[in-house]
């Protein structure tokens, strides 16, 4: 299985909270990753942020792999859909999202922007 859960917080989702709200998943195959994942169990459904290291056509098969996990993992943990959000602390927009995510299922897709203020 190409999907290890891991207790340290990747690098490229470093801007994340590390608090005990995320499950921190690297995905490899043959030793070499390809991505890295937070997921975290929301109200109805898990909670899904992906960030691909490396591509290609059998990552790809890998990715739909890992895909079956997660909806295993969905189900066991009693949440009824999938959620894949981007978040990128740069503040860049990716317009492949959505094509890439219809190739694996997602459908209902919708643009989502947040600002934060500190308050002290």
């Amino acid at each position: 299985m190409s999907v290890h859960e891991t207790t340290d917080r990747p690098a490229p989702l470093a801007h994340f909270p590390d608090d005990g709200t995320y499950r921190w998943l690297e995905l490899a195959d043959g030793g070499s990753r390809y991505g890295v994942s937070a997921i975290a169990a929301r109200d109805g459904y898990l909670e899904l942020h992906l960030t691909m290291t490396r591509w290609g056509p059998d990552v790809r098969r890998n990715l739909a792999r890992d895909l079956e996990w997660l909806k295993t993992e969905a189900r066991r943990l009693g949440l009824s859909k999938i959620m894949g959000v981007r978040a990128d602390d740069l503040g860049r927009f990716d317009k492949r999202l959505f094509r890439f995510a219809r190739l694996y299922g997602f459908n209902e897709t919708c643009v989502f922007q947040t600002a934060s203020l500190a308050v002290g």
